[in-house]
């Protein structure tokens, strides 16, 4: 990773990346919790012990994976003083635009590579997962609170050396771009500067309600049009799934009526 260029980029007000922790969000979480610590700050790691996913769920990432996790003060300019502050109505909605801006990244480095956004928070590139992301809050002393952002982007992790569970069912960068063996090692700080520019933009639009933001995520939802179970909370929710609204909601066609779901877990998805 080239520190130097997280730096030179402007994009961050604290850069940390550590050879190994247990949990990129578990330490931003900790830098949270000052408010007097300067946002967006960034925490890196070659490494992760203890990374973890949504509902719990373990993150593999073997050597050149790039995992990151953002702090992000929404109550202010929180990428900058292009982008103004979220509302509470506007963080749900987070994930999906880091996966978007995620997405025209990919589509930047791989031409004729179509990335799609799988709700609630993956990245998928032909039906592979490539990237996870979790949004975590964080209560700050007096009373306002910070976003964490965590991502796992596989890049240089080739998925040949990946747990034999996952290999068909998740993919890497380098392997889109011709495999560890012709192709020369992504440069994590690029695709992360990348993505970040790309979020800063996207970030701007969910703060000002662009109403072309929504349609960013639908034109990328795998699921619509197929027959879907999700788990929320104590409930699972079946049926034909209609797409992802302007809000963030999955909606799914059943037979009490259309559901809006903004959490959950998918369980099931068939065509």
């Amino acid at each position: 990773m080239d520190l130097d260029e997280l730096r030179r980029s402007g994009l961050f007000a604290h850069v940390e990346w550590h050879p190994e922790i247990g949990s990129t969000n578990t330490r931003a979480l900790e830098l949270a919790l000052d408010a007097t610590a300067p946002t967006p700050a960034l925490v890196g790691a070659e490494r992760q012990t203890a990374g973890r996913g949504r509902g719990g769920n373990r993150w593999w990432s073997g050597a050149g994976a790039l995992t990151f996790s953002l702090v992000l003060d929404p109550t202010q300019d929180f990428l900058g003083p292009e982008v103004p502050a979220l509302t509470p109505a506007h963080w749900p909605r987070l994930s999906l635009v880091a996966a978007l801006a995620l997405c025209h990244q990919l589509d930047r480095m791989v031409p004729g590579v179509s990335a799609q956004l799988k709700w609630p928070n993956d990245v998928h590139v032909a039906g592979r997962k490539i990237a996870g992301i979790l949004v975590e809050t964080a209560s700050v002393p007096g009373g306002s609170s910070r976003l964490v952002l965590g991502m796992g982007v596989n890049v240089n992790n080739s998925l040949r050396e990946g747990p034999a569970e996952i290999r068909d069912t998740a993919c890497a960068l380098v392997d889109l771009m011709g495999g560890p063996d012709v192709a020369a090692p992504v440069s994590r700080s690029r695709v992360l500067c990348g993505w970040m520019r790309e979020f800063v933009e996207l970030g701007q639009g969910l703060a000002q309600d662009d109403p072309l933001l929504p349609e960013g995520w639908r034109q990328r939802c795998p699921l619509a049009g197929r027959q879907v179970s999700l788990q929320a909370g104590d409930r699972t929710v079946s049926g034909l799934c209609l797409g992802i609204d302007d809000a963030g909601a999955l909606l799914v066609d059943t037979p009490s009526g259309t559901e809006r779901c903004f959490g959950g877990v998918l369980v099931r998805v068939q065509d």
